[in-house]
């Protein structure tokens, strides 16, 4: 027996104290909160990754090229975007951005059974778990698309 367990050991001899049932806090009071915080989380991940889709969308059809648009269509697009933009967070936003001038096209593709579908490698798996669980969308390590989990939109 190790020296550095037996002092613990030896402190509730002498004190006589253990943890009693009465003093621990109920596990339901304790879920209730974090299960609503997730859930509410998870609802802002979802609308989050809708509203990315849709910039994504929105950006295809406009490098498609359709030339012969009138500048008030371009203003109702650019009001669109910029709508699209304030919902998103600076983080996912930043990054959307960077594909975008890196010249990644499409900026943002799903993933599809643990590959992304831009450039077809396969994800480490603690990146698609951090996908697939908790934020819904990152950034793909090897060609800079975001990548997210289309079961996030369902």
């Amino acid at each position: 027996m190790s020296d550095t367990n037996a002092r613990p050991r030896a402190l509730r001899r002498a004190t006589g104290k253990l943890p009693s049932p009465v003093e621990a806090p109920s596990p339901s009071r304790e879920l209730a909160a974090p299960s609503r915080e997730l859930a509410a989380a998870r609802a802002k991940a979802a609308r989050e990754i809708a509203a990315l889709v849709h910039l994504a969308e929105l950006d295809t059809a406009l490098l498609a090229g359709d030339g012969g648009r009138r500048e008030s269509e371009n203003d109702e697009v650019a009001d669109e975007r910029h709508g699209l933009g304030a919902r998103l967070s600076p983080e996912v936003l930043e990054a959307y951005e960077r594909a975008m001038r890196g010249g990644r096209h499409p900026a943002l593709v799903s993933l599809v059974a643990s590959v992304c579908s831009g450039c077809h490698v396969r994800l480490h798996s603690t990146l698609e778990q951090k996908i697939r669980r908790r934020r819904g969308v990152a950034p793909c390590p090897h060609c800079l698309r975001l990548v997210y989990d289309p079961a996030w939109l369902a």
